[in-house]
């Protein structure tokens, strides 16, 4: 499977049409005031980028793929485009009051991720991690678009809306990165986070997904049109969760000797 950077155009629009945003709860876990700076970092076409502008006074957003730094550009210039990536960010030390990363800590190295993440952070600044995940089946359910995707569908990948990057060994173990990092704990909170879509929009939820986005133009484009025409609902209901993990810088004072 192509790298999420290889994707072609057409990728990037249904992620944007197809993915789901965030409910407003996640940017306020970590109890930052208005007037914080905060750093985004993967992030994306700005799903959840739009939602840390009407919250906070200064927002700083880090994304390695041009084609996603384009439709977060168009879509949130509001917030301060910087160049690098998770492991190293264009920002001075202690800069920002929290970071945030949606859908994406489980692509970065995660030890040094979280290295200059402490850099950047001032003291007992809030680290937020969050992903998206099922929690339960569309409705109404779409049998004939199972039937259709099942034989080209990953063996490890639940249909129909299975987000879950824990399939991936990498994503299943980035907690241990934690457990000698600078932070303290991690904490989780889940929050409701349903999305009703029309059909277009769901059609485009699939388009997201990386193993169809990685098939040639022609293929994928023809897969795509076979599950519009076997969507008959004017509406659909995704029933999501965000789960959020999230910690803060811990004090050096507190430390064992």
């Amino acid at each position: 499977m192509k790298h999420w950077t290889e994707m072609s155009a057409g990728w990037h629009q249904d992620y944007e049409r197809g993915r789901p945003s965030y409910p407003r709860q996640v940017v306020r876990v970590p109890g930052l005031p208005t007037s914080a700076t905060v750093l985004e970092v993967g992030a994306g076409t700005a799903k959840l980028t739009r939602l840390l502008v009407t919250e906070f006074a200064h927002v700083l957003a880090v994304e390695p793929d041009p084609e996603m730094r384009r439709w977060l550009a168009a879509l949130c210039p509001q917030a301060r485009l910087l160049g690098g990536m998770a492991e190293q960010v264009s920002l001075a030390d202690a800069s920002v009051d929290g970071v945030f990363a949606a859908e994406a800590f489980h692509w970065f190295a995660h030890e040094r991720a979280l290295a200059e993440f402490a850099r950047v952070l001032r003291p007992s600044g809030a680290l937020v991690l969050m992903w998206n995940r099922p929690a339960g089946p569309i409705e109404p359910p779409i049998p004939a678009v199972e039937q259709l995707l099942e034989p080209k569908w990953p063996k490890d990948i639940e249909l129909p809306l299975d987000l879950d990057p824990n399939r991936l060994p990498h994503a299943r173990e980035w907690p241990r990165a934690f457990e000698h990092s600078m932070f303290e704990p991690l904490q989780e909170s889940r929050f409701a986070n349903p999305q009703a879509v029309d059909p277009d929009g769901l059609v485009a939820f699939f388009g997201s997904m990386g193993w169809i986005g990685a098939l040639p133009d022609e293929e994928r484009l023809g897969l795509l049109v076979q599950v519009r025409s076997r969507l008959t609902a004017s509406s659909y209901r995704l029933p999501f969760e965000t789960h959020v993990h999230w910690t803060r810088l811990a004090d050096p004072r507190n430390e064992p000797s």
